[in-house]
């Protein structure tokens, strides 16, 4: 898991700085370019609303791009972001518990997420990705994920401040991120109990060798998706019920 988080610190800086390289040509064909660089942008999903039998879904993208979820099972659910490239997604809530895979479509060319967006029908909804703490988008407590792939576990929730954590009663040291989001990495991957600033949580274990590309189930007050990372790597992310 070390190795795809430093991965992904590499890729994310070598985008940054090729969006922000400056072409001294000022005409009118090199514009082109950076119009189809923004139009490719993957989408960012921010929020997720349950309403009645639909759940909202709201994020951003490139102006005017055209949004996809994708399941598993082929389905696909579009919508187009405005000219500020703001998107509002509807979908009908699920009958089950569901995976699917956003990306901005332009012809022929996707431009995928790196995040899958979790919906459980009685539970939580999350966005997953390899290598990182899951990002819940509806309410829990501090704690909103807890991600191990069988080697390391890494936790992550939302605080103003950095929380005191402790896993089995050792303190540990978690690192304060942007939008008030923090994480921490673990060697550990077995049950364990967790406590951050003041709350329990008993973590059930770490992830499932399970053929299967996705299962869900209640585990430790809370629940666990199992799940494949390409091409033979396997993570779960267990989510917290929300302590009151």
């Amino acid at each position: 898991m070390k190795r795809r988080i430093v991965a992904l610190i590499v890729a994310s800086a070598t985008f940054g700085a090729a969006a922000c390289s400056n072409d001294a040509e000022t005409s009118r064909d090199a514009a082109q370019p950076a119009t189809a660089a923004t139009w490719d942008q993957p989408p960012r999903i921010e929020a997720a609303v349950r309403q009645g039998a639909s759940i909202i879904l709201r994020g951003t993208a490139g102006p005017g791009a055209r949004v996809v979820l994708r399941g598993m099972d082929g389905s696909a659910t579009a919508a187009a972001a405005d000219e500020r490239g703001r998107f509002e997604l509807r979908l009908a809530t699920p009958s089950g518990d569901v995976m699917l895979a956003p990306e901005v479509q332009n012809g022929e060319t996707a431009s995928p997420s790196p995040e899958r967006l979790v919906i459980l029908r009685a539970g939580p909804i999350a966005l997953v990705s390899p290598g990182e703490p899951a990002r819940r988008l509806d309410a829990s407590g501090p704690l909103d994920a807890v991600d191990a792939d069988g080697s390391v576990m890494v936790l992550g929730g939302r605080a103003t401040r950095t929380p005191a954590v402790t896993i089995d009663g050792a303190p540990m040291t978690p690192i304060q991120g942007r939008n008030g989001r923090w994480r921490l990495t673990a060697d550990l991957t077995g049950a364990a109990r967790i406590t951050v600033d003041g709350r329990n949580y008993l973590f059930p274990g770490g992830a499932s060798m399970a053929a299967t590309a996705f299962a869900v189930r209640r585990a430790g007050g809370g629940w666990r998706a199992d799940w494949t990372i390409p091409p033979s790597g396997r993570q779960s992310t267990w989510l917290p019920d929300p302590v009151g």
